[in-house]
């Protein structure tokens, strides 16, 4: 080895310090007092301190030859380093890239909530098998398609192998492309007995934290192969359903004596049902009996008659309907349900317009405090189970 390829090396490896310890803090110094924030992530993400080795790498491998002889082993050596040089550069530099365009993603506000994660992580994998690739023929001298046909023909024993890795590499871009999940979404997998907000999304696995605080972490290609329940669609709607019965007490439904019926017309939001379904029955009553009919006990039974579990009913509807924290554009209603030994399902169907846990709760709450309340008014009562003490 000759005295001037000597001093060569040395002015490269003076050339890779200088990059390293006065380029590149001066770059991050510049970097820091610009007002744009591109050049910050480049500097954070250390890309700038990776294509920063270009210029020694170029230098080494555009000069080397004028010091060794072709056929040497030295040159071949020089060659095949400034080859792996160049490779391991390009690695590094474009996986610090990916980083900078996932950064930006995340800050961006109209896609914060969708991650990428995973298909950087892809790109990041597909890059660092080209790199091995280039490398691996450098050192053992052979080409690059030697390499690719060596790997074809243990491409079999490398699926069993790796059979999980490469199925949730599959899933995760799919998951990725396909829009399946996001960072953020409330989702649901009961199997494996979890319920939680997606936290982290990456190639081969998606970690949630479950309401209880713990975490769990699912493979991705068990969320592709098996069915999951997201939330999503209800958050974007800007309203949580309601679904919940009171269950009535079937002996306390009867018909409203005139008395009631007089009582309840007071009601303000109940007044226009009662006044137009008396006006309704008592044009039907008219047509079947005569205007000089007067109604008798029976004629509740042979005729159309108010009895208190419908008045209540529409009472429900009714006071939803007056509720500012109810969506109205939305489908409200109050429905009888198939009776059941545990009395009859009276169900309130409708949507708070508010899909907050906390505060969805409560308006859930406030709805069916009022309306267990109010109960007695109509003359009916909840079922209870025989040993509880009922009035």
């Amino acid at each position: 080895m000759s005295l001037n390829f000597v001093i060569f090396l040395s002015i490269v490896l003076v050339v890779l310090l200088l990059c390293m310890f006065v380029v590149n803090p001066i770059a991050r110094k510049i970097a820091e007092k610009t007002p744009n924030k591109f050049d910050d992530l480049l500097v954070e993400k250390r890309f700038f301190s990776r294509a920063l080795q270009l210029v020694p790498a170029t230098i080494f491998s555009a000069a080397f030859a004028r010091f060794v002889e072709q056929q040497s082993l030295v040159y071949d050596i020089c060659t095949r380093v400034s080859a792996v040089w160049f490779a391991l550069i390009a690695f590094a530099a474009g996986s610090s890239f990916f980083d900078v365009v996932e950064t930006l993603n995340d800050q961006n506000q109209r896609r914060k909530n969708k991650s990428f994660h995973g298909t950087f992580q892809a790109v990041k994998l597909i890059l660092f098998c080209v790199c091995a690739i280039v490398v691996i023929s450098q050192v053992i001298g052979k080409s690059p398609v030697f390499i690719l046909s060596a790997m074809g023909a243990a491409a079999t024993i490398l699926m069993l192998i790796f059979r999980d890795s490469i199925l949730g590499v599959v899933s995760g871009i799919q998951i990725n492309l396909s829009d399946l999940l996001r960072k953020g979404d409330w989702i649901e997998i009961e199997r494996h007995h979890t319920d939680g907000t997606v936290i982290d999304i990456t190639l081969t696995s998606v970690k949630i934290r479950n309401w209880d605080k713990t975490i769990s972490v699912i493979p991705a290609y068990d969320l592709i192969t098996n069915s999951f329940k997201n939330w999503r669609g209800m958050e974007e709607s800007g309203g949580r359903r309601i679904k919940r019965s009171l269950f009535i007490d079937q002996q306390s439904i009867r018909f409203l004596t005139e008395e009631e019926i007089e009582r309840l017309s007071k009601i303000e939001i109940l007044k226009p049902y009662m006044d137009e379904k008396r006006v309704e029955l008592a044009s039907e009553f008219t047509a079947k009996y005569g205007e000089n009919a007067v109604p008798t006990e029976l004629d509740m039974v042979n005729s159309r008659h108010m009895t208190n579990i419908g008045t209540f009913r529409a009472y429900c509807t009714a006071y939803l309907r007056s509720l500012k924290n109810v969506a109205q554009d939305m489908t409200l209603m109050t429905r009888q349900m198939a009776p059941t030994p545990e009395g009859l399902p009276l169900e309130i169907y409708a949507f708070a317009n508010v899909t907050q846990w906390v505060a969805y709760e409560g308006i859930q709450s406030d709805i069916f405090d009022h309306l267990i309340a109010v109960l007695p008014e109509f003359g009916l009562s909840l079922f209870q189970y025989a040993g509880y003490l009922r009035k």
